[in-house]
């Protein structure tokens, strides 16, 4: 049987970009979407890819889902990028903020996290072969303003990932996450009214801010992906990989004087 990819939140900015560069590959694709699938449709009949419309809270539907994609591609799970992901989209304080809102983040985020893992993790095993990136967020460092409920979920998500990294490494199941900064992406697509001026104001805020000036670009998320699925990795496990152009890096004798 062929090894499947797996891609979830694959209908995102992120998600999207690594569907349509990975398309042309011989790895069957299993692309998880929540409802919309306008940036996939181009991929709907192209062999070897299955899109799947699928609420990732919901553990037996996504079970289900794998099941169907593994069963039409003739695959077994193998690699699995996870990037679906719910913001604090109320761009509040934590003391007046909706705890209902709060909550809804935060735990819609784990719980994702937790249930991609069960769904992709027993047929990994028993093949001994797996490689899965969970996308965390540089504010797992940092903190975030106004967020705190997503910057709580992210850095959850991370020490999930080195968490169960321990627990699958004998198994040749390798685990990491990458927790970019902001990305280079079309904000006005995905955001409108107060939230999307907050993101904009926050993206620029980081790009003034970071060493090399830049937003995190796609094609670097994209090859920072495929190093973390290679079959030719054996003990890169369990770790955070922070892109944000060195920001978060300590600055270690700034003024350039002895200790």
């Amino acid at each position: 049987m062929k090894p499947l990819l797996i891609i979830t939140g694959a209908n995102g900015q992120v998600g999207s970009f690594l569907a349509k560069s990975w398309a042309g590959s011989r790895q069957p694709l299993l692309l998880l979407y929540h409802k919309d699938s306008s940036r996939l449709e181009a991929l709907r009949d192209q062999s070897g890819i299955h899109l799947r419309s699928c609420d990732l809270r919901d553990l037996d539907e996504l079970k289900a889902s794998v099941e169907e994609a593994c069963h039409i591609l003739n695959a077994v799970p193998a690699s699995l990028v996870h990037t679906a992901a719910v913001r604090s989209y109320d761009a509040q304080t934590m003391a007046n903020g909706d705890p209902e809102i709060w909550q809804e983040v935060f735990g819609t985020n784990v719980t994702m996290a937790c249930n991609v893992l069960k769904a992709c993790l027993p047929g990994m095993l028993e093949q001994k072969f797996g490689r899965i990136v969970l996308f965390g967020s540089n504010v797992v460092s940092t903190g975030l303003n106004r967020g705190s409920a997503y910057a709580a979920a992210k850095a959850a998500i991370v020490n999930l990932a080195r968490s169960v990294a321990l627990e699958t490494a004998p198994d040749n199941v390798l685990i990491n996450s990458i927790s970019p900064a902001p990305v280079e992406t079309d904000l006005k697509s995905d955001f409108e009214g107060e939230y999307l001026a907050f993101r904009q104001s926050y993206f620029e805020a980081y790009r003034r801010l970071s060493p090399t000036g830049k937003l995190i670009s796609l094609d670097e998320i994209r090859h920072l992906s495929e190093l973390l699925l290679s079959s030719g990795l054996a003990n890169l496990n369990g770790q955070n990989i922070v892109l944000d152009g060195g920001l978060s890096a300590p600055l270690l004798n700034p003024q350039g004087t002895g200790s």
